[in-house]
């Protein structure tokens, strides 16, 4: 199988990387990964940049919180033990926890996550974090106070996540002045919602934070048409769930949430023109511009590799810097470091978004930097 590879690639052994794909949906979210993927790592060849083909190895399991942590192990071993050189995920902080502490036993392979948990950072860990369990409740403060909400009340899911999320919501909310009326406890996968809705509706708060990956959504908003109760509301990252099939954005419907998906990103849109003209089709959503700015640092950092090892692609990752990202507003960028393994330069590499009532689509509600000082208390 290697001598037939080999002579495909015209004697030349191409650079393996791992997709590992802890939260596998079979939806048009993965198709448009993959052929993101094959795009940037195309252009990097077309370039110049690299002097082989990169392959990318795929494994596609179902990690926490459905699904086992072991089975994310597993797969990260299988792609070290295919040779891949760098790879792409897990995706959720449940799994990528647990893997950096692996990852930093093996110490053989850098991989780039989209984990907020800032636990899943290491020697061998980076992050183009898909937002961050810190970062994520000062920028949704700063979107509140933008809206004009006080009273806030919290429900959280009964998970890592959900828990991470609710320690560092309430701090942040608090610097910026926000009071916590109620937090309620709620399921990680979908339940009902109809006693979670009570309880929070009987604090009479003036906002509804929904904090944790997502799957808790789920049943929240009939929920609330159930109950004639119309809050403003507000998600995490979770929003970006909404882009996974038609039914998905049904349950977030009225939602507002953060996302890394901004139209007026140009450096995005030149890239969504790039991937029309190839594909057929413009996805307006957050994957192809993350899977872009990964993809961007897995060939800098293979181009920079000397020797062309893990470790190698470790130290060349670590030399990407101010690289304009397909994500977040104009402006962001992307940059790692010796001691550096969040990507992110830029206020708003994440941006408020909100899902129509009627659950047809999304549109941009607030870039969290307008008020990012009330948030954390300056000025």
């Amino acid at each position: 199988m290697a001598d037939d590879k080999l002579r495909a690639y015209g004697s030349v052994a191409p650079m393996k990387v791992g997709l590992l794909n802890d939260y596998s949906t079979q939806a048009r979210t993965d198709d448009d990964t993959r052929d993101t993927l094959r795009l940037v790592f195309d252009e990097a060849v077309a370039a110049g940049l690299v002097d082989r083909p990169i392959e990318v190895v795929e494994r596609h399991v179902i990690g926490l919180p459905n699904g086992t942590y072991q089975a994310v192990e597993n797969a990260y071993d299988e792609l070290v033990a295919e040779g891949c050189l760098v790879i792409y995920g897990p995706y959720v902080s449940d799994n990528a926890v647990p893997l950096a502490a692996h990852a930093d036993r093996v110490g053989k392979v850098p991989n780039i996550i989209l984990s907020g948990s800032e636990g899943a950072l290491g020697e061998w860990t980076f992050a183009l974090n898909n937002g961050s369990m810190a970062e994520e409740p000062v920028m949704l403060a700063a979107v509140m106070i933008g809206d004009g909400r006080s009273r806030i009340a919290i429900a959280h899911e009964a998970s890592l996540i959900g828990k991470e999320y609710l320690a560092f919501a309430e701090k942040a909310y608090a610097a910026a002045g926000l009071r916590v009326v109620i937090t309620v406890a709620i399921p990680q996968v979908e339940a009902d919602k109809a006693a979670a809705v009570a309880e929070l509706r009987a604090a009479e708060p003036d906002a509804l934070v929904h904090v944790g990956f997502g799957h808790g959504l789920w049943g929240f908003t009939d929920a609330l048409l159930a109950a004639c109760w119309d809050p403003p509301r507000y998600t995490t990252t979770a929003f970006e769930m909404a882009h996974i099939n038609a039914e998905w954005m049904r349950q977030l419907r009225g939602w507002i949430g953060l996302d890394s998906y901004d139209e007026r990103n140009r450096v995005g849109q030149a890239f969504l023109d790039r991937f029309e003209a190839r594909y057929g089709r413009r996805p307006a959503h957050s994957m192809p511009g993350l899977t872009h700015d990964v993809a961007t640092v897995i060939a800098r950092g293979l181009a920079a590799a000397r020797p062309l090892t893990g470790e190698g692609v470790k130290h060349g990752i670590e030399q990407v810097k101010l690289v304009p990202s397909a994500s977040g507003a104009p402006g962001t960028c992307l940059r790692f470091g010796r001691y550096i393994r969040q990507g992110w330069m830029g206020s708003d590499y994440l941006v408020a978004r909100r899902v129509l009532p009627d659950g047809s689509g999304h549109v941009f509600h607030a870039a969290p930097s307008h008020h990012i000082s009330a948030a954390v208390g300056v000025g």
